[in-house]
């Protein structure tokens, strides 16, 4: 373990568990010994998974039985995404839940037959102990093999049935989709925000296919349900109130005492969300808590070489989210001089309490203006001094694995902040680390790995690492205008296509065949969990590239993914946000704008920055620059020209364009038709459309 990369492989090296990592020297010693296997599944900066550890791991007693028993495999979920899918989906099917630490045991040539999450030192609270546990299964092994075999057959068989039959003519209708909408709306805590009850997590993926639809059919119980949500996560303990950023999720229905990691993906999803939600409701705190959000990923999470590190740990050497708690006492004294400003700042609620001490919740709602007596710079002074007492604490671990699917979310999200409102700092961060993931591909025609590593990667890519990243490399281009990426974009996703893509042409799986040996099931996922699956972000890819290159093939892909999916999004919606997020876009339609620059962008901006001053999902873009007579760039622009010589806009839809136009406020109304006064962009003001098409 010493001399693994992994963070949570390395904090078990002093285990006295015998632990393999995931390879082949441990099946050949499983098939030698014929010894079942454990496999450990986890990642480091899971609470539940340290406390296994503390009394499981490097108990002396269990661990000498483990070791007897097993031979033992510890995997970290992050660095082995397929690895963990796959068990996952088994444990799933065994007991009809699932989670981390994830305990399996396996036959030795890798087919499980029984499972579990946490299992305690010794039996409690309705949990049989971890030595029970081995030795049942242990003894079923060695005078039941048949039965473990037989369980082991029916797993594998049902693991590998391939992708759902369709049971659809054609995706997603709109009456669906509406009730869709309409469920989800009415699972939602109309007091505290949030779909479903406690434990809450952010959900990201649903609150987007709820924005877009906002944006696209002006569904306002949707708009109210995701805003009430997000305001009521920003004022919450969930939301660091101090140093930014959003923890994993939290305990309790008001979002007050959070399960304290702070994960890369889970910024990334929340800025976006953040910045749509002010996009559409022109909420001023709705963008502080986006650009809050930001500066904790630029500050906390950002590494040497650029990229994101992956999150920072729940627990430190005073316990689980010690860093975060506070007594009044300690506040008081923190605040010093300034201790009358204190509940302007935070609200202490004994309700959101830790060890006797409070998680801090925001003094004030959305709204809520402060008093004179407490300016916005006295404020900002007090945070700051509040920081700096809780910097001298002991601090979270960091997890500086770079996983590129995540650090391609955060370059994304961070691109579209910068262009919205104007700020280099956050673009300049996005280009930075889109860079670093270029380079390790070894340009865009290489390679993209699933983790970078020194200046190449480890692991080849995984279907969400190519589409998360060939949607940040089209949001680059949006922003930068350099057809550099959207060329790396395409050659991601012809790749993913290519080499992911299911016999039948309709889904795609997570790996390349044959990607892992050892692996006897390829996975496929389908359900979004903490992130979207990578077959929705595929069929997004499908539809903007077809939006931007006029090739039917991209569009058949995402129609006979979106049919294949179509029964299964309806009936259990929680489930498929970002597919039903794109099934909104193919009901609704994509937008097509073009822009057309003389010389070489970024004077394009100031129209793409018009465009973008409103939430509009479904727009896809592309820039080209006016040469020799002729528009180069995607096959969106090319053939295009010119009004009187100044970057010019070409609004369409199915590749029907509008009257071309140098004016943003002309082009906003052609992408706005009938636009509600209260949703107005950025020093710009509402202009009748032409109405006029061309070819």
């Amino acid at each position: 373990m010493a001399a693994e990369t992994s963070l949570y492989l390395r904090q078990h090296q002093s285990n006295p568990v015998d632990w393999y990592p995931w390879g082949e020297e441990a099946f050949a010693r499983a098939r030698s010994e014929d010894r079942p296997i454990l496999l450990s599944v986890g990642y480091s900066s899971c609470h539940w998974c340290h406390v296994m550890a503390h009394e499981c791991f490097e108990n002396e007693r269990l661990a000498a039985l483990q070791n007897r028993l097993f031979v033992s495999i510890k995997v970290d979920r992050e660095e082995r995404p397929d690895v963990d899918r796959v068990y996952m989906e088994a444990l799933q099917a065994l007991t009809g839940s699932g989670g981390w630490p994830m305990t399996m045991f396996l036959l030795p040539d890798g087919q499980p037959f029984f499972g579990g999450t946490f299992f305690p030192a010794e039996d409690r609270g309705g949990l049989p102990g971890f030595g029970r546990v081995m030795e049942s299964v242990a003894e079923v092994y060695r005078t039941r093999r048949q039965d473990a075999t037989m369980v082991a057959a029916e797993l594998s068989r049902a693991l590998g049935s391939g992708p759902p039959a369709s049971l659809h003519a054609g995706p997603s209708s709109s009456s669906a989709l509406a009730s869709c909408a309409s469920a989800m709306v009415a699972s939602a805590d109309p007091v505290h925000g949030g779909l479903g009850g406690p434990p809450k997590f952010p959900q990201a993926p649903l609150l987007e296919f709820l924005l877009a639809r906002a944006a696209l059919v002006d569904d306002e119980a949707a708009l109210s349900t995701v805003g009430l949500t997000l305001e009521r996560m920003a004022t919450g303990g969930i939301n660091d109130q101090l140093a930014g950023g959003f923890h994993r999720y939290s305990v309790d229905e008001r979002w007050g005492v959070p399960h304290f990691e702070k994960m890369l993906y889970d910024q990334a999803q929340l800025i976006a969300c953040y910045l749509h939600l002010y996009l559409l409701r022109r909420q001023k705190e709705a963008l502080e808590t986006a650009r809050r959000t930001a500066d904790f990923v630029l500050a906390e999470l950002r590494l040497e070489n650029g990229g994101f590190a992956a999150s920072l740990d729940a627990d430190t050497p005073a316990g689980e989210g010690a860093t975060y708690l506070w007594t009044e006492a300690e506040l008081a004294d923190a605040a010093a001089a300034e201790a009358s400003q204190l509940r302007h700042l935070v609200r202490l609620d004994r309700e959101a309490m830790v060890d006797r001490r409070f998680v801090l919740q925001a003094g004030r709602g959305w709204g809520e203006e402060t008093s004179s007596s407490a300016p916005a710079d006295s404020l900002d002074r007090l945070r700051d001094r509040l920081l700096q007492v809780r910097r001298q604490r002991p601090q979270p671990a960091r997890d500086e694995k770079l996983v590129v699917a995540w650090n391609a979310n955060a370059v994304a999200a961070l691109s579209q902040l910068g262009l919205v409102t104007g700020e280099s700092r956050y673009g300049e961060a996005a280009e930075v680390a889109a860079r670093l993931l270029l380079g390790a591909a070894g340009g865009p025609q290489g390679r993209l790995p699933h983790l970078v590593e020194g200046a190449g990667g480890r692991y080849p890519a995984h279907l969400e690492d190519l589409a998360h990243t060939a949607l940040a490399a089209l949001q680059l281009h949006e922003v930068g205008g350099q057809e550099l990426w959207f060329d790396w974009a395409l050659h991601l996703a012809r790749q993913a296509d290519q080499e992911m893509g299911d016999s039948s042409r309709r889904l795609w799986f997570d790996v390349a065949e044959g990607q892992d040996p050892l692996l006897r099931v390829r996975p496929m996922g389908l359900e979004d969990g903490a992130v979207r699956s990578g077959n929705s972000l595929m069929v997004e890819v499908c539809l903007r590239l077809h939006a931007l290159t006029g090739d039917m093939a991209w569009m058949e892909r995402a129609e006979a993914a979106l049919t294949a999916l179509a029964a299964a999004a309806e009936r259990v919606p929680a489930a498929m946000g970002g597919l039903l997020q794109c099934a909104q876009l193919y009901r609704s339609g994509m937008l097509e704008l073009a822009v057309v620059v003389p010389g070489q962008p970024p004077q394009h901006l100031e129209l793409v920055r018009s465009a973008r001053s409103r939430h509009l999902p479904n727009l896809a873009v592309a820039v080209g620059s006016w040469r020799d007579g002729q528009a180069g760039g995607p096959p969106l622009v090319r053939g295009r020209g010119l009004v009187g010589g100044d970057p010019t806009a070409f609004v369409c839809r199915h590749f029907t364009c509008e009257l071309p136009t140098s004016d943003p406020e002309v082009m906003l109304a052609q992408l706005c038709p009938g636009e509600v006064p209260h949703r107005q962009p950025f020093g710009h003001g509402g202009a009748g459309g032409s109405g006029e098409t061309m070819g």
